[in-house]
């Protein structure tokens, strides 16, 4: 008699040989800042603040936040809300490596994936390649979803993996683990090089992908910009040479630009009650059931 279990399998599904190990960094954040101190950081980092800041003149509130810091400056410049907030995670930033006497923005420490705040009390969150860099990406936007007001804004900052900035990722993940595989055989690898680039120490999220986990909890998008056309080269002479595949990019959609800002609106569908329409009571007891007198 056959196996039960054999009968169930789904045709033409094979169990994988292996398995990939998921790689843990010990500080992410640190490796990130680390990265955008660098010339190639910079000049990414001077696209995303120009892609932000023009997209702030247009949004108004009370308060806004920074899921993520990276660099010792506040992502945005110039934001019009009344009150701004960078909240870094507690799982990778340790406490002496926040400091920052020249930001105007309050700076607090907590979970990404538990904020201490309020529901329905912030007006917009920018998360700057936040999803990428944390363990958790689902509950981060629960928690975006839980704490936006009705027609609130999140921006998402993300590196493209369909472009070279992707393949970059893939090459130094795939050396990676074969370093990590010589050395050890463990169910978690840690690596602990900080020499790593920018985005090899992350999970690289696709426009697709986020467009469909924001739909699924009620978002709108309303925006997505792709920036940054250059190839990742940290040399700043070669970056200003190449500066014309920009406006190359721009123009073609043959060229995958290496990273992108995904805006999107929290709707919330209110109910409205209808009213029945007026009629005339019908009479209990008709005219031809009494006899006239």
């Amino acid at each position: 008699m056959n196996n039960s279990n054999n009968i169930f399998t789904p045709f033409g599904k094979k169990k994988p040989k292996y398995q990939t190990k998921p790689f843990v960094f010990d500080d992410p954040w640190l490796m990130v800042r680390k990265w955008y101190s660098s010339e190639l950081g910079q000049a990414l980092l001077t696209t995303e603040k120009h892609q932000l800041n023009k997209l702030l003149e247009q949004i108004f509130g009370y308060n806004l936040i920074q899921l993520g810091c990276l660099d010792s400056f506040e992502l945005s410049a110039k934001p019009r809300t009344s009150r701004q907030y960078i909240l870094e995670s507690l799982n990778n930033i340790k406490p002496e490596t926040h400091v920052n006497k020249i930001s105007s923005c309050t700076h607090i420490i907590t979970r990404f994936d538990d904020l201490a705040i309020q529901n329905q009390s912030i007006d917009a969150v920018i998360l700057p390649h936040t999803l990428e860099f944390e363990q958790h990406p689902h509950q981060i936007l629960r928690e975006v979803d839980r704490i936006l007001v009705a027609e609130g804004k999140a921006i998402f900052f993300g590196f493209n993996p369909y472009s070279l900035w992707g393949l970059w990722h893939k090459y130094w993940e795939v050396k990676s683990r074969i370093i990590v595989n010589k050395v050890t055989s463990k169910s978690e690898t840690q690596v602990q090089d900080p020499l790593v680039p920018l985005p090899s120490c992350g999970n690289l999220i696709s426009q697709g992908r986020l467009r469909d986990w924001l739909k699924l909890l009620g978002f709108d998008i309303d925006l997505v910009n792709e920036y940054f056309y250059r190839p990742p080269v940290d040399r700043s002479a070669l970056l200003k040479q190449l500066k014309f595949m920009e406006h190359a990019g721009q123009f073609s959609k043959l060229l995958p630009a290496g990273g992108y800002m995904l805006v999107a609106t929290k709707r919330v569908s209110t109910l409205t009650p209808l009213r029945q329409r007026w009629k005339f009571p019908k009479s209990i007891i008709g005219s031809d059931t009494i006899e006239p007198a």
